[in-house]
């Protein structure tokens, strides 16, 4: 089985000229965690994810463990006033530039490994030569795949 055979088709994208409370407010009405980004000519120019959001929304003190104890949470203020600044930039400026892409043709067993290895994301996007999305792949599509195969017994 080919990615091309288990992938969505007809994902749900974002455009690179959106901002990020568009986005966020379309993954959380479909319970989203991914979302490829792609320019007007369907160019995928790399994915959205609610942790790439939440990354500019908590200092970075916090995150790179810059002090060794942090004794009290941050301003909860302070979250929100980041929350709410961001919502407003463009979808561009919080993407994953790197995501993980397979082509039409590769394996079921390609795909599993890839997205396993990869482990930044459990979706994978389905790209052409030239970039442009031709669907999407999920660890669930991988696993309802393989439930499809026929049952093999393995030889004692």
């Amino acid at each position: 089985m080919q990615a091309q055979r288990m992938m969505s088709a007809s994902p749900i994208t974002a455009l690179d000229t959106e901002t990020v409370g568009v986005v966020l407010e379309r993954m959380c009405g479909k319970g989203l965690r991914l979302l490829p980004v792609l320019d007007d000519g369907g160019t995928v120019l790399g994915v959205v994810t609610l942790f790439s959001i939440m990354a500019h929304i908590v200092p970075n003190y916090i995150v790179t463990g810059d002090l060794d104890d942090v004794p009290y949470a941050p301003d909860f203020g302070l979250l929100r006033r980041h929350y709410d600044e961001i919502l407003n930039h463009p979808v561009t400026e919080v993407l994953d530039a790197e995501p993980l892409l397979v082509r039409p043709e590769s394996s079921l067993l390609s795909v599993a490994a890839t997205l396993i290895t990869h482990g930044k994301h459990d979706s994978a996007l389905v790209v052409g030569e030239d970039k442009k999305l031709l669907g999407v792949v999920s660890v669930g599509d991988v696993l309802a795949g393989l439930k499809a195969l026929p049952d093999v017994t393995p030889d004692a």
